[in-house]
């Protein structure tokens, strides 16, 4: 109607009817179009549309196997990269503790303007109960070992807890009950509370152990209940999940100021951090009045949210390794959209005939899209499996203790998080690689591209500078990837460089406990040591044996001193590690002697009090004198751990306890046979005995044999936890490892996508310039300068990208700078050689271009046309 309209208008002003019909026609239209617009303008399509576009992208793409093969395999790799990765930080840092109100649980620790340090005492303890204020059911908690006696010795993980701790953290009963207060006071009576895995080894899950005993360390233990599955992995150290749970016991009257275990407790309804760390300023207060010279003045208590201490130390980590993966995800996108680019070149006529037939623009472009959503959802299912199948891999080889993710990586598993991110990232990745391609293709002018009909298509500048655009943004961001590998590299090597000041070489450590009483005395523990020695050192294959409180790389305690004869400023001079010794300990572990003399069996207690200092120690407090000529008091007057003074005999070497990459601290070593009974008694309930143990060929070969004679030479206590020292030196550095691991491949696979970019972008100009070269070829121009001039301009897009990439990198390695060690974030060496290295690489990704544009026959180019 409205042409018959616009048609009889046209005639009245003069217009032959069949001219006029024709005007009218071409005024309003094809009929297609006009069914186009309308669709457009609805806004959202339709459904059975969108079921054509899926039909019709899967048809065309199918079409091309090769580059449907390439782009799925890109993507695939990329989301999978990030599916892996953001599996870790989902089970780490997004999943909730598996405790009740997990965001109200904190951890009460000392404050001070250096550090706060999360330990507690029994001291401190007592005051914190005292003055809980807006806390519930502050509990204490220490995982250690205990042996199971009463048949064959074993050693299992014993957990020493507070009676609010199972309200605390949820740990209900499937039989029995867990203890009372008054059971959880000094002389509260033997009893235990068995945890549900070792109530199903030990015992098949029977009932009826509740209300009978368990003889644990020569004691018969009534068993008042047992747990039901709870999840500890927050929890727990290296010791593993407790088989049986102890009362804690802390005497409220106690005077002990050494610090080894965690409290905790529930913020009150309402309270917050902030107002849980006034609430306990007057505890500081009364702590203060209460033991005088603990607290320095600047220190105080206040507490912590107990889920950001669990993970803490690994959140940097992690996001670095998503920001990593994301960076490859991009390079791998931006390969897909030069790839798309070149397609949609392809298929220029094609769109220009659809547009001729009424095809809108946003017709085509939604078609586009809905090929590179295809695309994406298949590299989606294919990085899915990708990455769920990588970090077990990954995981199995070695986390470095992450922690919530359980034995290689048992805990991280495929939940509606990880799967909505996947899918998320489809999506994503869609509209990244599919909307530039998506844009230009439907712009498609008609007109143009007739006149390159008889040219080859998609060579014209603007199509030329999209894909090198892509290019340089690809490069730039391989060249961060790899700067921060390379950091890490350097990190890596230097780490390994460092000189522990031991030797770890053929030395296997294992652990004993000592606690129930029986060696209370240090006397008994002097005669276990020197029990064992003897028998250690009369095997064949032994070189040096001897026992300690602990062993470097692993922790241990801290005490101040007091230096006789100086005067005295503040209650000490200072402090340093206090490590408890037998004889043979500074053989076993090949640390050297300076000056004086090493322990020895003679210095027990009945012998005049000792003591080894480190060179650090010397160094420090001596700077001018001679420490052989001291004498020293460890804990001065503090009760419990106050020792006697004694006499420097001996100055030893530095060695690294705490962390490779920590300078060594100011260390005692005294012989643990003269340590206070008091003060022993704390030792044994806190940590295991460790026996070091240097061979003369493979330690692990020994391992039996010594197990079996120090079981002898204990009156049968059981020997656990064998490991060498190699062992325990690479666990130390395995998180770094691992993350060095991570970048590494990271950023070799970013460097490839980059290399198959520069080199695609290349080989395509080519391609398309053929009859150009052919041309310049045939007017007389050398094939040595055709050749540079390919090298030339696919050079300049990459140093382009390598400029961008060196800014980039060289403001955000201070992120990074925490995790380095003896490198700087700005390392010349790195931002000098990564740069080089991504050139030479970009260099043969052009040279096999140029050198194809070099033969090309001017000939055979012309009859392309």
């Amino acid at each position: 109607m409205h042409v018959e309209l616009l048609t009889s208008q046209y005639v009245r002003a003069g217009i032959a009817p069949g001219e006029a019909r024709r005007m009218a026609r071409v005024k309003f239209g094809g009929v297609g179009q006009i069914k186009e617009s309308l669709r457009d303008q609805a806004g959202f399509p339709m459904l059975e549309s969108i079921i054509e576009d899926v039909r019709y992208a899967v048809r065309g793409i199918l079409k091309n196997p090769g580059f449907v093969l390439v782009v799925v395999l890109t993507l695939g790799v990329g989301i999978g990269a990030n599916t892996a990765i953001f599996s870790v930080v989902n089970t780490v840092l997004l999943e909730p503790l598996p405790y009740p109100e997990p965001s109200r649980l904190v951890v009460l620790q000392t404050t001070g303007p250096q550090r706060s340090f999360p330990i507690a005492s029994p001291t401190k303890f007592n005051v914190w109960r005292e003055h809980a204020g807006a806390l519930q059911d502050v509990s204490a908690y220490l995982f250690n070992t205990a042996n199971l006696t009463g048949g064959e010795p074993e050693q299992i993980v014993a957990g020493s807890v507070t009676a609010d701790f199972f309200r605390l953290f949820g740990a209900t009963t499937v039989a029995g009950r867990t203890f009372s207060a008054d059971e959880d006071r000094p002389n509260g009576g033997r009893v235990v509370v068995l945890g549900h895995g070792f109530w199903q080894r030990r015992f098949g899950g029977a009932a009826d152990i509740v209300g009978g005993t368990l003889p644990i360390g020569g004691d018969a233990h009534n068993v008042l209940g047992v747990l039901g599955p709870f999840d500890t992995e927050a929890l727990q150290g290296p010791e593993g999940a407790p088989d049986v749970y102890l009362p804690f016991r802390i005497d409220p009257n106690s005077a002990m100021n050494g610090h080894f275990f965690r409290a905790v407790g529930r913020l009150a309804p309402g309270a917050s951090v902030e107002s849980a760390t006034a609430g306990l300023q007057p505890a500081a207060e009364t702590f203060r009045q209460r033991f005088p010279d603990v607290l320095t003045p600047n220190q105080s208590f206040g507490v912590r949210s107990f889920p950001d201490l669990v993970v803490g130390n690994v959140r940097s980590s992690l996001w670095i390794l998503m920001a990593a993966v994301s960076l490859v995800l991009l390079i791998a996108c931006a390969n897909v959209a030069n790839l798309l680019l070149v397609r949609a070149a392809a298929r220029k006529r094609e769109l220009a005939v659809r547009a001729a037939l009424g095809a809108g623009r946003f017709r085509i472009a939604r078609q586009l899209l809905t090929e590179g959503l295809v695309l994406s959802a298949a590299g989606g299912v294919l990085g899915l499996g990708v990455g769920m199948l990588g970090i077990r891999l990954l995981l199995a080889v070695n986390p470095g203790n992450i922690p919530r993710i359980g034995p290689a990586g048992a805990g991280v598993d495929l939940d509606w998080r990880v799967l909505a991110f996947t899918v998320a990232l489809s999506l994503a990745t869609s509209l990244v690689f599919g909307t530039l391609p998506a844009l230009r293709a439907s712009r498609t002018d008609l007109t143009q591209t007739l006149k390159e009909s008889g040219s080859r298509t998609g060579s014209g500048f603007r199509q030329q500078r999209a894909r090198a655009l892509l290019v340089v943004s690809e490069v730039g961001l391989a060249l961060v990837l790899l700067v921060g590998a390379a950091l890490f590299i350097r990190t890596f090597f230097n780490l390994r460089a460092v000189d522990p000041g031991f030797d770890a070489r053929r030395v296997l450590t294992m652990n004993m406990s000592l606690g129930g009483g029986r060696f209370d005395a240090s006397g008994a523990i002097g005669d276990v040591m020197r029990a064992g020695r003897e028998r250690l050192t009369a095997l064949p294959g032994v070189e040096a044996a001897a026992a300690a409180c602990c062993i470097p790389l692993r922790g241990g305690l801290g005490l101040p001193f007091v230096i006789e004869g100086l005067p005295l400023e503040g209650p000490f001079h200072g402090g340093g590690a206090f490590t408890p010794i037998s004889a043979g300990y500074f053989e076993a572990f090949g640390i050297p002697l300076v000056r004086g003399r090493a322990l020895t069996d003679r210095d027990d207690g009945g012998a005049a009090p000792v003591v080894v200092i480190n060179e650090s120690m010397a160094r420090q407090f001596w700077p001018d004198g001679d420490p052989l000529a001291d004498r020293i008091t460890i804990a001065k007057g503090r009760p419990v751990v106050g020792g006697p003074t004694r006499q420097v005999v001996g100055i030893v070497g530095d060695v690294r306890d705490g962390r490779l990459d920590v300078e060594p601290r100011p260390t005692m070593y005294v012989p643990w046979a003269q340590v206070p009974d008091a003060h022993n008694a704390n030792l044994v309930s806190m940590f295991p005995l460790s026996w070091i143990v240097r061979t003369r060929g493979a330690p692990q070969a020994l391992g039996e044999t010594i197990r079996d004679e120090l079981r002898v030479a204990s009156g049968g206590i059981p020997v656990a936890g064998l490991l060498s020292m190699e062992a325990v030196v690479s666990r130390s550095t395995a998180r770094s490892d691992f993350l060095m691991l991570l970048l590494t491949i990271f950023a070799g696979a970013a460097l490839v996508l980059a290399a198959i970019g520069i080199y695609g972008l290349s080989a395509y100009s080519v391609e398309q310039r053929t009859q150009e070269i052919g041309i310049r070829l045939a007017m007389g121009a050398d094939s040595d300068r055709v050749r540079n001039l390919v090298i030339r301009q696919g050079m300049a897009v990459a140093l382009v990208g390598v400029a961008l990439g060196i800014a980039s990198a060289y403001g955000l390695s201070r992120l990074v700078a925490g995790f380095l060690f003896e490198v700087a974030p700005r390392d010349p060496v790195v931002f000098a050689a990564v740069p080089l290295l991504l050139a030479a690489v970009a260099l043969a990704g052009v040279w096999l271009p140029a050198r194809r544009a070099a033969r090309v026959e001017p000939a055979a180019a012309l009859r392309l046309e």
